[in-house]
């Protein structure tokens, strides 16, 4: 079975270490969940894995991607694996849309990108993929701009550009920490049918309800070192590591206090 594989990988900045010699081996087609407390290294570490570090960091140690090396890859290597192989959903989609394009506009852009799929098959394309992330009334959200729509809707219409690309792996980073009850159970469903197709699905949370769910594995950093990593399940139950205890307590006392509020 192929595998994504890392080993020792770190990054320093400007004499910081900010990811210390991470290693671990993760089943592609499986769901992987990366948590930590903030500024653990998280986001930093999956950017790393798509090759977006910020240029002055310092990068050593291996990442493989079944037989590919990515720790070796030039510029042009890198863009022909974002979109066809892999690909990134970040936090806030808001900050990924422009607000003078309509979503078809980005829509359209983002297919022709990546393939030779004339307007009207893009278009296409477009709608069938907003009727799988659930989006009512597809046709007149094409004509939208973003500031025009919920950050959940803005959420899933991203993975719905995502999906038209048909990566074989995706990254999700905090997908459930900015919507409301309804959108979260629906990206939630989104991401179980993604698993279901044999997907590699990376999601960084802090949303332990969201990764019983999902299940796989999970990585557990603190201040950009592995603390644990394992099934999901196991660490949920029985964490071997005190700073692993500490975490999910403290999220547990959180989504109490969400339910009290009724969020």
């Amino acid at each position: 079975m192929e595998s994504f594989i890392i080993k020792d990988l770190s990054l320093v900045d400007q004499e910081e270490m900010r990811l210390d010699r991470v290693s671990f081996t993760h089943p592609l087609g499986q769901s992987l969940l990366v948590v930590g407390e903030s500024g653990s290294g998280k986001t930093l570490l999956t950017k790393a894995l798509i090759g977006i570090i910020p240029r002055n960091m310092k990068q050593t140690g291996s990442i493989h991607y079944g037989d590919l090396h990515l720790d070796s890859f030039s510029d042009k290597d890198w863009k022909a694996f974002r979109g066809q192989k892999i690909a990134y959903l970040v936090q806030n989609p808001m900050a990924m849309f422009n607000p003078f394009q309509t979503i078809w506009t980005h829509f359209y852009e983002t297919i022709k990108s990546h393939s030779t799929l004339s307007k009207s098959e893009c278009r296409k394309k477009a709608l069938d993929v907003l009727e799988k992330v659930r989006i009512s009334n597809p046709e007149s959200v094409l004509h939208q701009y973003s500031f025009e729509l919920s950050g959940g809707m803005l959420q899933r219409i991203m993975l719905g550009m995502i999906l038209c690309l048909d990566p074989e792996t995706i990254i999700l980073d905090e997908p459930t920490s900015a919507v409301d009850r309804v959108n979260r159970e629906m990206i939630l469903s989104l991401i179980k049918d993604l698993l279901t197709q044999h997907k590699t699905v990376i999601t960084v949370t802090h949303d332990y309800y969201l990764a019983r769910e999902l299940g796989g594995n999970m990585l557990v950093l603190e201040k950009g070192k592995v603390v644990e990593f394992g099934k999901t399940e196991d660490l949920l139950t029985a964490p071997k590591e005190s700073y692993t205890r500490e975490l999910f307590l403290e999220q547990d006392m959180k989504q109490v206090i969400r339910n009290n509020a009724g969020m």
